[in-house]
């Protein structure tokens, strides 16, 4: 017959893995927790009546974690929360002794620095890393999901005026700082429901609403800070805008193209007028 391990040694073990323990009871009052369960969670140990799981969960998931608890299942179930500035994991184990114990046992982890490192994957994936406006990839997926959701939506397609005369007569340290520049023009004229993407080279993509008003006041503002080329000052930005809306074509590609065709045609009315400098350099 095996002797009981102490309470001391177990508590001494999961403290040096960093381990929180809990357990609680079909109703989601907490029976035992170890100090790191505690602190992760919560719990005080000056109040007990207090310490309940419920008190984790919004009031509307409430219902579902006391079924969970009062189901006769063995499978394991995750769930990672954000409380005073960390990420927490618990998982979820059921626990049933007959005449003894029957609820579930949480172990809890501190998995701050692993959400973070994720989170900074999920941004390098979906950022460009020069101007931080949205790439390409992301643009397909977050548009994908107006497709399938039947959302009318507005694009905008945008382009640099004179880039490529900007890189080969002052490199290509002045174009990025062109480049950035436009990222913050942009940014700063959408509005928070917008999406702006920088979509290859020197254009950029701006996903909004179909409604023209909104498109014409975000064109109004990005023009309203263009600057015009001259022999003497030819850095600096100047962009051409064109749209399109859903309402005007049955397919995203479509609507695409006549954004691209009507900033074009913006492009070449800029490059016959105030920006004839660059024509021809």
């Amino acid at each position: 017959m095996h002797n009981s391990i102490p309470t001391e040694i177990v508590n001494t073990v999961l403290s040096e893995l960093k381990i929180g323990l809990t357990l609680i009871d079909t109703t989601g009052k907490v029976i035992y927790f170890n100090h790191l369960g505690g602190e992760l969670l919560g719990w005080d140990p000056n109040l007990p009546e207090n310490n309940s799981i419920l008190s984790c969960h919004k009031n509307e998931s409430k219902p579902k974690v006391l079924d969970k608890l009062n189901q006769p299942a063995t499978i394991e179930w995750h769930r990672v929360i954000k409380t005073q500035g960390r990420c927490i994991e618990n998982a979820y184990s059921p626990i049933n002794i007959p005449g003894q114990f029957t609820g579930a046992m949480i172990i809890t982890k501190d998995v701050t620095e692993r959400e973070l490192y994720l989170e900074r994957i999920k941004k390098n994936s979906e950022t460009d890393p020069l101007t931080g406006l949205f790439n390409r990839n992301l643009f397909q997926e977050v548009i994908q999901g107006y497709i399938n959701e039947s959302k009318p939506f507005g694009l905008a397609m945008l382009d640099i005026s004179g880039l490529k005369y900007i890189n080969d007569h002052f490199g290509h340290e002045e174009g990025d700082r062109i480049l950035k520049e436009a990222a913050a023009s942009i940014r700063s004229s959408i509005r928070d429901t917008d999406f702006a993407f920088r979509f290859g080279g020197d254009e950029f993509l701006i996903l909004t609403t179909a409604k023209e008003p909104v498109l014409k006041m975000i064109e109004a503002r990005i023009k309203s800070q263009n600057k015009i080329p001259t022999e003497h000052t030819p850095a600096v930005l100047n962009i051409s805008f064109g749209y399109a809306t859903s309402f005007e074509e049955k397919s995203m590609e479509a609507v695409l193209a006549l954004a691209d065709q009507r900033m074009y045609r913006d492009k070449q009315t800029f490059y016959l007028g105030a920006g004839k400098f660059f024509k021809g350099k």
